[in-house]
């Protein structure tokens, strides 16, 4: 006769799965892959809430700086981030600095934070950052045509952009031009993200150290 037991070690060896409860809950594979879903939608689409994450880095004294930027490409292949800037904005100064940055993004309807440890890399040309401007919107483009650096102290309120691209005013691709001297992206190479999952039943958090290769449910 064939011994249909299942043995005691398999049993307690099973991962359990809470009923209803979703894949990521319990595998650390499935919650890798959720965040990675979530980075590279964010990057297609202005309307995925990690479209427009946190950039945290420091300043010349130690200080910390923070502030939302654009994600415009996510690729967990290469674990590439990418997001355009102005080269003369304070950001540019910090990252030459110290390139480690965060990203902090977060999704209020699924109820995940993703912390995105990184080293940034700042191009100001060459053909990955002239491709990047490229593809490009003109209603982005108009930014880099700002007539000071990002930051910089004015004696009123203004958009800093010449008279014939404020208030929206449609702008000749050819005058757009002018702004790709300004024109900068920021890749962030991913060295490590951390999940996590709020549930009424439970959060959970996973790290993923790509450094290491090493990955690990942590208490919330």
């Amino acid at each position: 006769m064939t011994d249909t037991t299942i043995s005691e070690t398999n049993v307690a060896d099973r991962p359990i799965r809470p009923d209803g409860m979703p894949a990521h809950y319990f595998q650390l594979d499935a919650a890798e892959t959720m965040a990675w879903d979530l980075l590279e939608n964010g990057a297609k689409s202005f309307k995925q809430p990690f479209h427009t994450p946190v950039l945290a880095t420091v300043d010349e004294d130690g200080a910390p700086q923070a502030r939302t930027i654009v994600m415009r490409e996510a690729d967990r292949e290469t674990r590439i981030l990418r997001g355009n800037t102005d080269q003369r904005a304070p950001k540019a100064r910090q990252l030459a600095a110290e390139s480690r940055v965060q990203l902090l993004f977060y999704d209020v309807d699924v109820k995940v934070q993703i912390r995105v440890t990184a080293k940034a890399e700042f191009l100001t040309g060459g053909d990955r950052r002239n491709e990047a401007w490229v593809a490009s919107a003109p209603g982005s483009k108009v930014c880099y045509l700002a007539q000071g650096a990002p930051g910089s102290e004015h004696d009123g309120p203004t958009s800093g952009l010449p008279d014939f691209a404020d208030n929206g005013q449609r702008v000749a691709n050819s005058e757009l031009e002018a702004g790709l001297k300004n024109f900068a992206i920021i890749v962030f190479h991913v060295e490590a993200l951390d999940w996590l999952y709020l549930d009424s039943k439970g959060h959970r958090r996973a790290q993923f150290d790509y450094a290491s290769g090493e990955s690990r449910w942590v208490i919330p």
